[in-house]
């Protein structure tokens, strides 16, 4: 009845008033016993010794009252009050989880976008401009990687900390660019870049020979371990960020359609993990997928692969309905506006056979399609079966230095390597592919 229920009620506060006024009298008994501890301990020598055994006492029943007000609290929160409570907090995170996971990705979405578009507009500034922004990009993510094992109380006793590492990244990024761009030099001043051609191995040597010199003598004793440390890391970050990128050069040198494909397909994958994962992980496959990256799953990963190897092969149809996109810079050096443009005949239709177990399931003997679209394919695999690696990777240094992005730049996206990690190989890739199997190198006449 509701008297009952009253009764109980003003019963529960009276103890509860009587809980809260014992745990006010532990608490002054406590301060009461500190105090004279204290004051204890202030006396002279003589005084400290005769209380020796008076302050153990003390200390002695401070800790049983607190033993008391422990157990006290311990069987409270066995009760079914903490728990409601506890589930209600639950709950709470969990609505706030999902709230701040929604603006995540409307950020992330809003400043893709931002990113797609800005990217296809530099694309249509231009040849040049495209090798800046690479460039440009390089310098971002080695800034960022640099920045992983700085250690700001070492650095300061090492001479010539941060310009050692920048001297190494702008000698490697020397070589690649006076090497790859001499073609672009060509067209902007056939005169300087046949003066500059002969010496370009020369000065690329001595920079290199200038910051071999000065490495050796920026060595300070006590600091050896950490100096060979830091320049192992500054050689692997200008290897995957400088030598894997020149790949990207070529590829823009033998048309932005090698550029933009690669770049695509590694976005299209991101992009196709991200959702694939979200809708479908773990509800089908258990087994965890990789432990480096405990947020990817099987079905992010299988999912990303059809979706990648599909848009793969549509995707070219769409590129080369642009002349200038599938025409090579030399080629748009003679005639800017791509009209004498000369097809290369990997994107002219062509008729395959159909095996014939599939003739019955197709309902043709041939099929037409442009031989750029199997190469599109292949690409495709690659960029879901091993340009994801490279995220795996990135995972891996930040889960050795304990960092959840390698910046804050990009919001929702982290920082320039978070985005770039798998572009760099799948650059590389394409670079190979193309002079493999689209335009093989001629062989050496030695």
């Amino acid at each position: 009845t509701k008297s009952k229920v009253d009764a109980a009620r003003e019963k529960f506060k009276q103890v509860t008033q009587n809980l809260i006024d014992e745990a006010n009298i532990s608490l002054q008994y406590f301060e009461s016993h500190y105090e004279k501890f204290t004051t204890s301990l202030q006396a002279s020598p003589v005084e400290k010794k005769k209380e020796i055994g008076q302050r153990e006492e003390w200390i002695e029943e401070m800790n049983l009252q607190m033993e008391r007000v422990q157990s006290t609290l311990g069987h409270l929160i066995k009760g079914p009050a903490h728990k409601a409570k506890t589930k209600i907090e639950e709950k709470k995170e969990k609505v706030e989880k999902k709230k701040s996971g929604a603006r995540k990705l409307l950020t992330r979405l809003l400043f893709g976008w931002v990113m797609i578009f800005g990217f296809l507009a530099i694309i249509n500034s231009g040849h040049i401009y495209v090798c800046a922004l690479v460039a440009f990009l390089q310098i971002l993510t080695f800034r960022e990687l640099a920045n992983v094992r700085y250690k700001q109380f070492k650095a300061r006793y090492v001479p010539m900390f941060r310009t050692i590492q920048w001297g190494w990244f702008f000698t490697a990024m020397f070589y690649v660019y006076s090497d790859g761009l001499q073609g672009f030099f060509k067209g902007l001043s056939p005169e300087y870049a046949r003066s500059i051609a002969p010496f370009h191995d020369f000065m690329s040597f001595s920079l290199y020979a200038a910051m071999f010199c000065i490495t050796v003598v920026s060595f300070k004793k006590g600091f050896y371990k950490y100096q060979m440390k830091q320049l192992a890391w500054t050689f692997i970050t200008v290897f995957m960020i400088v030598f894997q990128m020149k790949f990207a050069i070529e590829n823009i040198k033998a048309g932005m359609f090698w550029f933009l494909l690669p770049c695509s397909l590694v976005i299209c994958n991101d992009c196709m993990a991200y959702f694939c994962g979200k809708a479908f992980g773990k509800k089908l496959i258990k087994y965890p997928f990789m432990r480096l990256s405990p947020n990817k799953t099987w079905e992010g990963f299988i999912g990303a692969y059809l979706f990648t190897c599909i848009f793969a092969f549509v995707y070219p149809l769409v590129l080369v309905k642009s002349k200038w996109l599938i025409c090579s810079f030399a080629e748009l050096e003679k005639d800017p506006t791509a009209i004498s443009c000369s097809v290369d005949k990997v994107f002219l239709p062509e008729l395959y056979d159909i095996p014939s177990a599939l003739v019955g399931f197709v309902g043709a003997e041939q099929v037409r399609m442009l031989p750029v679209q199997m190469h599109s394919v292949l690409l495709g695999m690659f960029a879901s079966l091993v340009a994801p690696f490279g995220g795996f990777f990135a995972s891996a240094i930040k889960r050795a230095y304990d960092i959840k992005d390698f910046d804050a730049l990009i919001p929702g996206h982290g920082g320039i390597m978070d985005r770039m990690d798998c572009q760099f190989i799948m650059a590389m890739c394409t670079g190979v592919h193309y002079t493999t199997f689209i335009h093989p190198k001629v062989a050496c006449r030695c």
